[in-house]
């Protein structure tokens, strides 16, 4: 996909996969491809277009191909295996601040659905750091979730969003101390909070 953005337009390269230019752009950041500028094509006939950035190596999960209908095998991405190159030391840093996925999360949780006080916060907005508090609480959970996501982050592990191709879930978390029997059929992972 690299090769093929850089040597020629997206209109071009949408047309052989028969997709409109900006799915194609949204391809290029769902595989991090780095793609070129607008009006790079018309630098690049006077020679002034800038050099071509170079791919960025690949992150454990982060998905390698791309199929028309939209489908990422799971064993065709970015996953690491036993049988994958041998393990690298992981590069320790000291990780400060509010983490990218805490920043700001707390106003969504405040402007989510109306809730009684004492009741667990329902945000609006999904694509979100899952957190389970209430008002008063929530300060303390984010405050953790900063701290855990800086301790593993400093650790040489990424914290991010699960792509939309990966099955993933969350358990279901009860309010209560003691949790009621669920109904004969009832499946505790379809109550969710969202």
């Amino acid at each position: 996909m690299y090769e093929l953005i850089w040597s020629m337009p997206m209109t071009k390269v949408a047309e052989k996969f028969s997709v409109s230019g900006s799915y194609m752009a949204r391809v290029c950041s769902v595989l991090a491809v780095p793609r070129p500028e607008r009006g790079y094509w018309a630098k690049l006939e006077f020679g002034k277009a800038p050099s071509r950035p170079a791919l960025p190596e690949a992150l454990p999960g982060d998905p390698l191909f791309w199929s028309q209908n939209g489908d990422i095998p799971a064993s065709r991405s970015r996953a690491v295996t036993a049988t994958s190159a041998p393990a690298q030391t992981r590069t320790r840093r000291v990780v400060t601040g509010i983490h990218g996925l805490v920043q700001g999360a707390k106003q969504h949780y405040e402007r989510g659905y109306k809730v009684e006080a004492g009741q667990l916060l329902r945000p609006y907005k999904r694509q979100l750091v899952d957190v389970t508090a209430s008002a008063a609480g929530l300060d303390k959970a984010l405050a953790f979730a900063n701290d855990l996501f800086k301790a593993l982050e400093s650790a040489g592990h990424r914290v991010r969003f699960a792509s939309a191709n990966e099955l993933s879930h969350r358990p279901y978390i009860h309010e209560h101390e003691e949790i009621p029997k669920l109904k004969k059929q009832e499946n505790p992972y379809s109550r969710g909070l969202w």
